[in-house]
């Protein structure tokens, strides 16, 4: 027993090396970071507070937590809402299931260099498949990115995000529905339920756990939302405070003005944001979830 105690420890090395190396040391270091001022050049410098104190008075980050919280807001309501319908239409006996939910998961694998550029062009105001929509109906031209107006500029790439994250979700919640015995179903039907009653009064209970975790989920990919921002806007180091995210804020200043000192900090503020944000919504728990 002792011999195989040996070997388990030798071949969970590596994992523990890589662990320790590559997150935890990090993870510590950028606490340390956030404390001192440091060009990535010369040694770093302790500063106290001075980090944390600027940060606060610091119009961009106010700036881009305004625009990450609306960002959230429209992309994890959105997203499980359109996972959870494109989920249950999956789930019943229709042709091509499984070319369906290939379809509706490749924008998952899909890499947002190439599906950025797709949804710039869509959403192009002059020469957008959108707009020119919108112009057979008599609406438009709208400016979707390049708006004054950054909350539809936000707003514009939330929904396109919204496009990219469905396929995720729609997965976790077809699995859920997958579990609800098919008894349930037919004891519904002989009572006389409606499609809409056993969509309501059965799915959507029994679902509620992994509709939960999605919610969860999708608001900390929400908060982490950087290669979004980076293709459909401009390059991190022009683009407008008043259309700055957290992490492209966190990326300028560590990677292009080199301050690490503010970029761990604020790292560490969204943390701390994305932390409060998760323990509110598990005190939803008990009255959102519906566990068997």
């Amino acid at each position: 027993m002792h011999k195989y105690n040996h070997w388990g420890y030798i071949l969970t090395l590596p994992f523990i090396v890589g662990f320790l190396v590559f997150s935890a040391y990090p993870f510590v270091y950028s606490i340390y970071l956030s404390f001192t001022s440091w060009d990535m050049f010369n040694p770093p410098k302790w500063v106290g507070l001075a980090n944390w104190k600027r940060i606060f008075s610091d119009v961009p980050f106010w700036y881009s937590l305004r625009n990450i919280f609306y960002f959230a807001l429209i992309f994890v309501p959105l997203q499980t809402f359109f996972a959870l319908i494109v989920a249950y239409i999956l789930n019943q006996a229709i042709r091509a299931k499984g070319l369906f939910r290939a379809i509706y998961f490749l924008p998952v694998v899909t890499p947002w260099i190439a599906g950025g550029l797709v949804w710039k062009w869509l959403l192009d105001s002059n020469f957008g498949l959108i707009n020119l929509i919108l112009s057979y109906i008599g609406l438009g031209p709208f400016k979707f990115l390049d708006n004054p107006h950054w909350w539809i500029v936000i707003g514009s790439i939330a929904i396109a995000n919204v496009w990219k994250g469905i396929g995720s979700s729609m997965i976790l919640l077809l699995a859920g529905m997958q579990n609800i015995s098919k008894e349930m179903y037919e004891a519904a039907e002989i009572d006389g339920a409606t499609k809409w009653k056993m969509f309501t009064r059965i799915v959507i209970p029994l679902v509620s756990p992994m509709a939960y975790m999605v919610v969860i989920l999708s608001t900390i990919a929400a908060f982490h939302a950087f290669d979004v921002f980076l293709v459909m806007l401009e390059s991190p180091g022009t683009v407008k405070d008043q259309l700055l995210t957290t992490n492209i804020l966190i990326y300028r200043d560590a990677f292009m003005t080199f301050k690490m000192g503010p970029a761990s900090t604020m790292s560490w503020l969204l943390f701390l944001v994305i932390l409060g944000i998760t323990l509110i919504q598990r005190s939803f728990e008990k009255r959102w979830v519906h566990y068997e």
